[in-house]
């Protein structure tokens, strides 16, 4: 059987938006910001116009033009400009209702196919996002599909590491084609759901390059992983050939994928193996 694993964003086009508040009353937004500009104040482009603005350990680096309309808001509002802070609860609070699309087209080539459908939840966090998941669910089962499983892997959207996100996803990925649980940098003895062909649709950079690197991240579990499991993996190995599919979403509307396929190749891993001297007979 073959599985298809889809980050969430690709499909919930959500409405929400991040807040600019005082510390002192967080539940009430002094200013809401487009997703756009929020990921711009935080990326520092707006760095040399000097507007700092730290918040749970992240620096954001507003324009003059936000600036000033944000010192307006805070002057007629009586709040203390240097009291100021960043608040996602539009994203992480089920009970805040603030709207979202679902775009359904992705799972057009899955109808009426037995593949198992896995969602990466990478920004949206199980509790905040209950409601759009039971909508998404009951979009599904009107065409037929079904959710396997929701990997949730981000319980806050602002606090995160996005290297440590996508190296998160290319393991969820690379622990089903070998049927073994991943266990930090290491594979466990608990069996998993294993496939043969997993398809990844995502559009981060960072999460797509991960997962064409994911044969250096099989080396490196394999080789930190107890013996009797590199014996199992050794097993897999010789059953059958694993294939990743990875479906980059573009943006481009006349071009929307590009795709890669990436062999898992075990002989490095052999190699390292028998570096350890251990027999595998």
């Amino acid at each position: 059987m073959n599985a298809q694993f889809i980050e969430l964003d690709l499909i919930l086009k959500s409405h929400s938006k991040p807040w600019v508040v005082d510390k002192s009353n967080p539940n009430i937004p002094i200013i809401k910001i487009e997703t756009h500009e929020f990921n711009l104040f935080k990326s520092g482009i707006f760095k040399s116009q000097g507007n700092k603005l730290n918040f749970n350990g992240s620096t954001f680096w507003l324009p003059n033009d936000f600036m000033n309309k944000l010192k307006i808001k805070t002057k007629n509002k009586g709040v203390d400009i240097s009291n100021l802070g960043i608040s996602m609860q539009e994203f992480i609070n089920g009970d805040i209702e603030t709207g979202f699309d679902l775009d359904m087209d992705i799972f057009r080539s899955m109808i009426n196919k037995t593949d198992d459908i896995y969602i990466i939840c990478s920004k949206n966090t199980k509790s905040g996002s209950k409601y759009q998941i039971q909508k998404l669910e009951e979009k599904m089962s009107e065409i037929g599909l079904k959710v396997k499983k929701f990997y949730y892997i981000s319980e806050t959207f602002y606090n995160k590491n996005t290297d440590e996100i996508s190296h998160l996803k290319s393991k969820i990925v690379l622990q089903h084609l070998l049927g073994r649980k991943a266990d930090g940098k290491k594979f466990s003895e608990i069996e998993i759901e294993e496939y043969k062909e997993i398809t990844f649709f995502d559009d981060n950079k960072k999460s797509i390059q991960f997962c064409k690197d994911i044969n250096n991240l099989l080396e490196d579990m394999a080789i930190n992983s107890d013996q009797s499991v590199q014996l199992k993996l050794k097993e897999s190995i010789k059953e059958s050939d694993k294939v990743l599919i990875i479906k980059e979403w573009t943006h481009n509307k006349a071009n929307k994928w590009k795709e890669f396929q990436i062999d898992l190749i075990f002989s490095n891993v052999i190699k390292s193996f028998e570096k350890f001297k251990f027999n595998f007979r």
